[in-house]
């Protein structure tokens, strides 16, 4: 039986709907369907009835709801035993382009550094390009990109916010005269922007 097996489970029990349970896990619906068939097979006991599309707990379900989240309650109590500040030591090192360093990061590191006061955090600007080589070679614990095109080797990549780009120009532009825009349009016209890095 596997831990995560228990927590789609206890999702599951939560929403009485697989549909929901899996949109909570960010998780396909076969793959919630699965874990839930592979833990009534090693139980051998059926844990929900459908009926229809109604999931209902059996009394097994409900039985097993009870020690699932005894559980889970547990193994949060004791992972939050072991975060206390006296055990999270070391160092991070974030490499960061500008941009977002100047704009996202004061509030972060602030919160961060208040936290966690064991830790020795190490901020060093830099490009794109040297991001993805360092993150590849292992030189670096975490970076931000300002990309939606991240194809990195072995690396965890997680979007964290999309931005909308607008175009601002003065009262009497000629491009204000001008609806709806093409990139064409752009073509020979100055631009102030955030720093490429």
């Amino acid at each position: 039986m596997e831990f995560r097996q228990l927590n789609t489970f206890l999702c599951v029990a939560d929403e009485l709907s697989f549909t929901r349970a899996a949109q909570r896990l960010c998780m396909a619906q076969s793959s919630v369907s699965a874990q839930i068939k592979a833990l009534e097979d090693e139980l051998a006991v059926k844990v929900f009835d459908r009926i229809g599309r109604r999931v209902l707990l059996t009394d097994a379900g409900r039985k097993l709801y009870t020690y699932a989240r005894r559980m889970t309650e547990m193994t949060r109590e004791m992972r939050s035993q072991f975060s206390n500040d006296d055990y999270i030591r070391g160092s991070l090192t974030v490499r960061v382009p500008e941009t977002i360093a100047s704009i996202y990061m004061p509030g972060i590191i602030k919160a961060f550094v208040r936290d966690h006061p064991k830790v020795s955090l190490r901020m060093i600007n830099c490009s794109d390009e040297q991001l993805r080589e360092e993150l590849n070679s292992g030189r670096i614990d975490l970076a931000f990109l300002l990309s939606d095109d991240v194809h990195l080797r072995e690396v965890n990549v997680k979007r964290l916010r999309s931005e909308r780009l607008v175009g601002v120009a003065g009262p009497g532009h000629p491009l204000l005269a001008r609806s709806p825009l093409t990139l064409r349009d752009l073509d020979g016209h100055h631009f102030l922007r955030p720093l490429t890095d």
